[in-house]
């Protein structure tokens, strides 16, 4: 029972500790980001009169599932979506899967 309580810990303690991405680039995460600065704000506070959320503080893997949702139409397909559906071009514009890495890296850069 305890070596079962040890490894649900350890499980759990990884779970919560921010894994870094290897293979992403910060620097072109923020070239990149220049784009999403528009409605997002350029410190990536977010922005209330466009109802952009704020960015600032969010973790990378949070922000590669959410862009990634948008991309396949997970999100912002809707049409009663009205936010997502603005959103939902943003996200196509980055080319691929490295690219929406490289933004989740920068904007959880962030908050460091």
């Amino acid at each position: 029972m305890g070596a079962l309580l040890s490894v649900l810990f350890v499980a759990f303690w990884l779970g919560c500790v921010p894994l870094a991405f290897s293979d992403s680039d910060v620097e072109k995460g923020k070239v990149l980001f220049t784009v999403c600065a528009s409605c997002h704000g350029a410190d990536a506070s977010g922005n209330q009169a466009l109802n952009a959320p704020a960015l600032k503080g969010l973790q990378g893997w949070y922000v590669v599932r959410q862009l990634k949702n948008f991309r396949a139409g997970l999100r912002g397909s809707d049409p009663k979506d009205t936010y997502g559906m603005q959103m939902r071009p943003m996200a196509l514009i980055l080319a691929d899967d490295q690219a929406v890495e490289d933004v989740a890296a920068y904007i959880e850069s962030l908050s460091q």
